[in-house]
């Protein structure tokens, strides 16, 4: 399902990405190249399959960058680029709301998830609540060991998934009814627990694939990747 001229996207751009330096001396985190294109290159045009055709990019470390990737975009889209300086990410979003034409998708600039925007929009809308957030097993970052009950090793699990879920963005809202709660947060945890207090807070469970670029070791695995990350849709 596409969701057409319904969304804007609006992406926050102002990472530093200070554990992947030397490569973020030059540029901010979101343009780290995969396979040779920036990680908001491959996010934009994923978002676009969807039909997504308006974006705003919250920028800060190295803004000017952020403005010369927007200059090399298609032109049928609308980008605004909203430069916040070194601001909280609330404040980068209160700057980007006057851009903001139906409902708004915040997305993190430097996480890619191949989410299923189209149905992430229909359970948004079903849910009712002013806001939906996408949220993904966590992994553990070790091997787990698993013992009978007189603690002999019947096997090995290799990085399991937790019963805990994290947020990954992908953060569908309706901005009239998020407003007063963007403007008056401290920083964005404040605003979503002040949504999830007031119970105006879903989430939306995304059982497909998650890269995030943290780390130089990271980044060369989602490259290997990213090359039919898009394709393979959650089921």
């Amino acid at each position: 399902m596409k969701v057409n001229d319904t969304v804007t996207a609006v992406i926050l751009c102002g990472g530093k990405g200070e554990r992947l330096r030397p490569i973020t001396e030059h540029i901010p985190k979101p343009l780290v190249p995969l396979n040779g294109k920036p990680i908001l290159h491959h996010l934009m045009h994923y978002l676009a399959s969807f039909g997504i055709q308006r974006f705003v990019l919250c920028s800060g470390y190295m803004a000017e960058k952020i403005d010369e990737f927007a200059s090399t975009l298609p032109k049928s889209w609308q980008v605004h680029c909203v430069n916040s300086g070194d601001a909280i990410m609330v404040k980068r979003l209160r700057d980007a709301w006057p851009h903001v034409e139906g409902q708004a998708l915040v997305c993190y600039g430097d996480t890619l998830a191949n989410v299923d925007i189209g149905k992430l929009f229909r359970r948004h809308r079903a849910f009712g609540t002013a806001a939906t957030m996408t949220v993904y097993r966590l992994p553990s970052p070790y091997g787990i060991v698993r013992t009978d009950r007189h603690q002999r090793v019947v096997r090995f699990d290799e990085k399991p998934l937790l019963p805990h879920w994290i947020n990954i963005g992908f953060l569908f809202c309706d901005p009239v009814l998020v407003a007063r709660d963007l403007e008056a947060a401290p920083d964005m945890v404040p605003f979503l627990e002040g949504l999830a207090g007031a119970g105006q807070l879903s989430a939306y469970k995304h059982l497909g694939k998650h890269l995030t670029v943290n780390t130089e070791k990271e980044r060369q695995s989602a490259e290997v990747e990213v090359a039919s990350f898009f394709s393979l849709l959650e089921s």
